[in-house]
């Protein structure tokens, strides 16, 4: 049986990512240690506060973050945890995750292995993409026949929603026939649509496929096309005032337009405008990074 070496690393946990998706980044990522210096956060929070209040399970997953890391506000792990006890008990899926890895990692409350692993079955019930990618990771590092069916059945679902890390994972192992058949077409285009949303890491690989897929003649219209995704010039606007501050006044601005706050996860439904015409109205609040701050959790940065 093969087996994913470098390929199975470790599950990144907090970020905001567009549904494209695009990477928000700063110019000089050692300069902010903190989403939040000097009360620049403070209309934020107390934003967040009120549409908490009023039954967004965003915001108060959001909160929790603010106060188990005092980024923002003074550390106050009793206030996290009933932000975000108040979120999972309402099955919203960014909040179940996110217990599952505070479980896991032993932040705010006790570690307990048990505890994390139920509440990512939850999160992954819940169809939460990165709980999908997560749990497809153990799976596929069991060898057993039905946890890897199931672990690939996790990662195309994930993939479908275009969680990036289970697109790559995926595209990896249709590339390299790991844990499943070559599939090279199927890489080919997982390489391509990541290509073009700004992964600079699938672009070797999109090149490697395109040269694998060279040698098939019933594969040159495919090759054709996938060699102009290759050559085209994806073009990546990073603001020089970028601040992860701004970001967050983008997430609030978001959860007071939608007006109504009971239907959980911050989502939109993935259209041709938002493909077409990249804007904040296209944005996902997705939890995949490492969540050691705020900072993280809205910049993706690693």
């Amino acid at each position: 049986m093969k087996k994913i070496n470098v390929l199975l690393a470790t599950v990144s946990l907090f970020a905001i990512t567009s549904s494209l998706p695009l990477y928000a980044q700063t110019d000089n990522p050692e300069q902010d240690m903190q989403a939040c210096n000097e009360q620049n956060c403070d209309d934020e929070i107390r934003k967040l506060h009120s549409i908490a209040r009023h039954g967004s399970f965003d915001a108060m997953t959001l909160l929790s973050m603010v106060y188990a890391t005092g980024d923002g506000r003074e550390a106050d792990p009793e206030k996290a945890l009933s932000f975000l006890q108040r979120a999972v008990n309402h099955d919203h899926p960014m909040a179940v995750f996110l217990f599952s890895e505070w479980h896991r990692q032993g932040i705010v409350v006790a570690q307990d292995l048990q505890q994390a692993d139920k509440f990512l079955t939850e999160a992954v019930k819940l169809e939460y993409p990165p709980a999908q990618y997560k749990k497809a990771l153990q799976l596929l590092q069991q060898p057993d026949e039905n946890n890897i069916a199931e672990g690939l059945s996790l990662l195309e679902k994930a993939s479908e929603k275009r969680l990036f890390d289970a697109m790559f994972l995926l595209a990896r192992l249709k590339q390299q026939g790991a844990f499943t058949a070559v599939d090279l077409e199927g890489a080919a285009q997982l390489f391509k649509n990541l290509v073009l949303s700004g992964h600079q890491e699938s672009r070797p690989y999109l090149k490697e496929t395109i040269a694998m897929l060279e040698s098939k003649p019933a594969a040159a219209e495919l090759v054709a096309d996938l060699q102009q995704s290759y050559d085209m010039e994806v073009i990546k606007v990073v603001g020089r005032d970028f601040k992860p501050a701004n970001m967050l006044t983008n997430v609030v601005t978001q959860l007071r337009n939608r007006g109504s706050y009971t239907t959980g996860i911050m989502k939109k439904n993935y259209n041709n405008a938002c493909y077409s015409s990249p804007s904040n109205a296209c944005m996902t609040v997705i939890t995949q990074r490492v969540d050691k701050d705020l900072v993280q959790m809205l910049t993706g940065r690693p």
